[in-house]
């Protein structure tokens, strides 16, 4: 769609510009121990590994990657901008390219692709066609980590409509249903909890503890018993158990 292609390619000067802070090594390190906490125990033990950012932005993932010891950590993007902020940061392996077309070249390629809220946009029948794609560019016993917006969320509307281009959001079962269909298995799936940093932060740690377990009230109530996560994206991991 052309309209998409010119948004991406001016994804910066569109759509971050006066919503986020420009992109530091500084402000990459402030972020590490939170990377760590959402991403950590998701790793592949091997600093060997090859990983993927797909849709990788700034290339702020793959920075940290690369810090902590995975120099074959890679990213791709399709917006120039981005890119280029990326090259100018010192970021080592960042692509701009296509990523249907770029991990196709990669069959049995990777031990883990990150996909943070990428899926998003695009259209349902692109959606399959893309974790088709990754199963094939992963190894056998690879994993996939896809963060997206949670439509069981009271408050999912904030990150589903906050960007033109998203198409769709997900709750748990209909990612379980879109990665079964492609035969990836072995589900799991995270809350993204908001990172509360500074002794200011207790009142509204506090109050996230209270509304979250409103919100699985509300939901006990009308549904019965069931884990239920309600932060406003979801964070979901399935792995490549069986060769193609």
């Amino acid at each position: 769609m052309t309209y998409k292609n010119d948004l991406y390619q001016n994804y910066v000067s569109t759509h971050l510009v006066g919503r986020k802070p420009t992109p530091t090594l500084e402000r990459f390190r402030a972020k590490k121990a939170i990377w760590q906490n959402m991403f950590g125990r998701l790793l592949p033990q091997d600093k060997e590994s090859n990983i993927a950012d797909v849709g990788c932005g700034d290339g702020r993932i793959v920075w940290w990657l690369q810090e902590i010891g995975f120099n074959n950590a890679e990213g791709v993007d399709i917006s120039l901008e981005q890119v280029k902020i990326a090259a100018e940061l010192g970021v080592r392996n960042i692509f701009h390219a296509d990523l249907k077309m770029f991990l196709k070249t990669r069959t049995n390629h990777y031990d883990l692709l990150i996909l943070r809220n990428i899926l998003e946009h695009f259209e349902k029948s692109e959606i399959i066609e893309i974790l088709e794609i990754c199963r094939n560019a992963l190894k056998v016993g690879g994993r996939l980590i896809v963060q997206v917006p949670n439509a069981e969320s009271p408050f999912f509307g904030r990150i589903r409509y906050g960007d033109f281009t998203h198409e769709v959001a997900f709750c748990a079962s209909s990612l379980a249903q879109v990665f079964n269909s492609v035969g990836l298995t072995q589900h799991e799936y995270y809350s993204i909890e908001p990172i509360f940093s500074a002794e200011r932060s207790t009142l509204r740690r506090l109050l996230w503890k209270a509304v979250k377990g409103l919100y699985k009230v509300l939901l006990f109530a009308e549904l019965g018993p069931g884990e239920r996560i309600v932060s406003q994206d979801i964070l979901a991991v399935a792995s490549k158990l069986d060769a193609d």
